[in-house]
């Protein structure tokens, strides 16, 4: 499910709750893998048998390529929650939040990453561009 989708089905401030939540159980995550990581490397040091080296060292590539992918989706996700919260304030009025306008009622803008939002204190429209 794209961002916009996600935004129309759950609501500006549900999104964005969910995205900083979800993004910060990628950084805990992250922070486990690295303790993995620390760990095989400790096991590595004193290997007794060829198949404890491999098995440390598969430790340390796994919680390595772990600690990679979390670190990756969440600054990707963060970056994505900014750009979007950065958009969230009515150009009119200056209220913080939104409700995403309708497909239907907000017409076509040429770009699937794009939708209408409209201010809920005062009901002035402006586009989101999601970036993602």
């Amino acid at each position: 499910m794209s961002t916009v989708e996600r935004i129309r089905k759950y609501g500006y401030r549900k999104w964005y709750e969910r995205q900083l939540v979800e993004s910060h159980l990628y950084l805990v995550t992250l922070v486990l893998a690295l303790i993995v990581v620390v760990a095989g490397l400790e096991l590595l040091s004193e290997p007794t048998s060829r198949f404890e080296l491999l098995y440390d060292g598969l430790l340390v590539v796994g919680g390595g390529c772990l600690g990679w992918v979390c670190l990756r989706r969440y600054a990707q996700m963060m970056m994505v929650a900014e750009h979007v919260g950065s958009q969230a304030v009515c150009p009119a009025c200056q209220r913080d939040g939104f409700r995403p306008v309708p497909e239907n009622e907000s017409g076509s803008l040429g770009r699937p990453l794009q939708f209408v939002a409209s201010c809920r204190g005062c009901g002035t429209r402006w586009s989101i561009d999601t970036g993602a």
